[in-house]
């Protein structure tokens, strides 16, 4: 289960819901480079130090995939096919689905409708 950065934000700011299923997979998740990057730098643009703290709690708990050579492949992949297609997505975002993709993963993401975009992705909400 990797955690989108939108999951890990409703977490930060107390959202019952994903505390709870946090608890419940707590053995199961993971993120990715690409959210750690997005994370850090939403807070620091924000100038918010209260959250940064318990970031590096969480990053230094969970599994955290790299943007790998399989993962650029399927990047490469995905991005060639969905620009044939006519579909945008944002190249951290197809970053995030093709590290989720190439470690046989389930997104964790309240973006259901912008991951969906990615055929091949499986998407779920928490919140």
């Amino acid at each position: 289960m990797v955690l989108d950065t939108d999951t890990i934000s409703y977490y930060l700011r107390g959202s019952e819901v994903v505390k709870e299923k946090f608890i419940q997979h707590q053995r199961e998740l993971a993120s990715t480079t690409v959210n750690y990057a997005e994370l850090v730098y939403g807070l620091k643009k924000r100038d918010n130090k209260k959250y940064l703290p318990q970031v590096e709690i969480i990053f230094e708990n969970i599994k955290v995939y790299e943007f790998d050579k399989k993962s650029a492949k399927m990047f490469g992949i995905l991005k060639a096919d969905m620009q044939k297609r006519g579909v945008v997505v944002a190249d951290m975002d197809l970053m995030i689905a093709s590290i989720t993709i190439a470690n046989g993963e389930e997104l964790i993401s309240n973006n259901i409708g912008h991951f969906s975009k990615i055929e091949i992705l499986d998407v779920c909400s928490w919140v």
